[in-house]
């Protein structure tokens, strides 16, 4: 086994999770995350009862350690998550210029070669900037032969772009998928195994479908190949905010959904009593 702090050693093993949470680096460690090495923080996180990880800038290490991050994941069978494969490159998928499809290029290839390290499949792509002169679904419909060239690119390594709608702008651009919807009818017109749906219900709720969370996942699903969680408002853990995480949990069940749940959010509260808040939230979802 590779080594471990004494810290994540004194921790008491806990029941694993029914359902593969994954907590993110630095998200679980009540101020000793600077402490504790990038393996340790898996190592911990896996007494806590986590067996699911994940990690948006995994293609922004060393390929040493990601060997390493791969040879613990293996050797404890806990699940990597997605990581951020390109945020679009500023481009608007319908009409990319040369420079902008070079640079989805790289992004591409490194991911490609990230995957083929970490043995991860979803990586959330970012499906490029919303252009006010066309309607959205006539952007979706010409952003097709974008998409089906990076799909190009990554399919036969069995890398999936999982298309992550956002519901606020990036680098001061609208995005062209906002919705669950948005990104339902990009895979549905692209349709390629390598083009998904990340579905992240803090986004969805953001946007005002909080209420009908369940009913749009119910829509989409057909095309989801990954959830994320986080309270809306305020970012934090279930229970913090005014979606039903307990519903939700329960929904994916009931889809037969075994696959990974990003923990992509903030706490609510520092420190050990964060933590413990946090842990009560997963656990009191998880029932």
């Amino acid at each position: 086994m590779l080594g471990s702090s004494a810290l994540a050693q004194e921790t008491t093993m806990a029941a694993p999770f029914k359902a593969k949470f994954a907590p993110s680096p630095g998200q679980l460690f009540a101020g000793e995350g600077k402490k504790l090495s990038y393996v340790d923080q898996m190592k911990l996180a896996y007494d806590l009862g986590f067996r699911a990880w994940e990690d948006n800038w995994l293609n922004r290490k060393d390929n040493a350690t990601l060997e390493k991050i791969a040879e613990f994941a293996k050797e404890k069978k806990i699940e990597l998550g997605v990581s951020v494969i390109t945020l679009g490159a500023n481009a608007m998928f319908n009409k990319p210029t040369d420079e902008q499809k070079a640079a989805l290029k790289k992004d591409l290839e490194r991911g490609v070669e990230v995957a083929k390290i970490t043995g991860q499949s979803n990586m959330t792509f970012i499906a490029g900037a919303r252009d006010e002169s066309m309607t959205r679904e006539e952007q979706i419909k010409a952003s097709v032969d974008t998409m089906n060239w990076c799909c190009d690119m990554v399919e036969e390594h069995g890398v999936i772009l999982a298309q992550e709608p956002v519901s606020h702008p990036m680098g001061g651009k609208a995005l062209l998928l906002e919705s669950f919807e948005h990104g339902h009818l990009l895979c549905q017109a692209v349709n390629r195994k390598s083009c998904k749906l990340l579905a992240d219900f803090y986004h969805e709720g953001q946007i005002g479908n909080g209420a009908k969370l369940i009913e749009n996942a119910k829509k989409v699903w057909d095309q989801v190949s990954y959830v994320q969680y986080g309270a809306s408002p305020g970012r934090k853990e279930p229970g913090t905010g005014n979606l039903d995480y307990l519903a939700v949990t329960k929904f994916l069940r009931e889809q037969g959904y075994e696959g990974i749940i990003g923990m992509e959010h903030g706490q609510s509260k520092e420190g050990q009593e964060g933590r413990d808040a946090l842990l009560a939230a997963y656990r009191k979802i998880d029932a």
